[in-house]
């Protein structure tokens, strides 16, 4: 009995022998995507002077131009809030399958059915974006696009730590 507990204490290991993980610490979404609604108006003042109205979609995951997540809606709806809050005329437009298309050449091209509600409201612009999920952040691309012919009118990049609130949101659909 003896030996055995020996060869038991023999094995165990002090809590300085774990290794750590470090705990990724999500960021305020809130404050990151205001960030990025700021960043596209800044980047196009003009819209400012012309207050047309815009439509907010839901941003989608770059490897399935046809699948979204909580994180893309909240994206969307969060910059959408912001541009609404600076006294913008926001038309939002829930993910639907045919928000985006992928041509051939891997570019983005609005739908059909996005340039004729863009034309019924008379929008200047689409905010629309998407967001590619790695394994520590995620990678977001949001665009102000202008319906009529997809050009990109602003465009701004940012990162969002992949924490436990973020990956909660990618899991849900």
């Amino acid at each position: 009995m003896i030996t055995l507990n020996l060869g038991i204490l023999g094995c165990a290991s002090s809590a300085d022998d774990v290794p750590v993980r470090q705990v990724i610490q999500d960021a305020n979404l809130v404050d990151k995507n205001y960030a990025a609604a700021d960043a596209l108006l800044a980047r196009a003042p003009w819209l400012k002077e012309r207050r047309d109205p815009l439509l907010a979609a839901t941003f989608v995951d770059i490897n399935n131009l046809e699948a979204s997540s909580g994180l893309g809606r909240v994206i969307g709806e969060q910059i959408g809030s912001r541009f609404a809050q600076q006294s913008f005329t926001v038309i939002e437009i829930k993910m639907r399958n045919n928000i985006f298309v992928a041509e051939g050449t891997g570019e983005l091209t609005l739908s059909r059915s996005v340039k004729e509600i863009s034309q019924s409201h008379n929008a200047a612009a689409v905010i629309a974006g998407t967001y590619a999920v790695a394994r520590q952040s995620v990678y977001v691309t949001a665009r102000l696009i202008r319906a009529t012919d997809n050009l990109i009118l602003a465009s701004y990049d940012y990162v969002i730590p992949l924490g436990p609130d973020a990956k909660a949101l990618v899991a849900a659909q």
